[in-house]
């Protein structure tokens, strides 16, 4: 372990001890402050082609087939594909649903 000296010149030390509890102040706060969410906290729930096909028992043709006709929403990242889980589920509850059924 190697020592390290500090050395503080032309400063008083009730001016150093001022500044050292305004940086305690501001790092108190800074601990108080609510941290913001994390993108895994505040991004969409998103689902591969193969769970979609095995939520609803289809093949991924058929998934590709409602994609294609738009009855699904897909979303490209890079070369994957993936569907927000939420729309996936409320596709069903829209009229006539996935299948077309009236």
């Amino acid at each position: 372990m190697t020592k390290t000296i500090l050395q503080i010149e032309s400063i008083e030390a009730t001016d150093l001890i001022t500044r050292l509890d305004r940086m305690e102040s501001a790092i108190a706060a800074l601990s108080e402050t609510p941290t913001t969410p994390t993108l895994s906290e505040t991004a969409p729930d998103y689902i591969t082609r193969r769970e979609v096909a095995n939520l609803f028992k289809i093949t991924l043709v058929t998934v590709h087939d409602w994609t294609r006709k738009g009855l699904l929403t897909a979303y490209k990242i890079g070369n994957r594909v993936y569907y927000k889980r939420t729309e996936v589920e409320g596709a069903l509850t829209k009229k006539g649903g996935l299948y077309g059924i009236r």
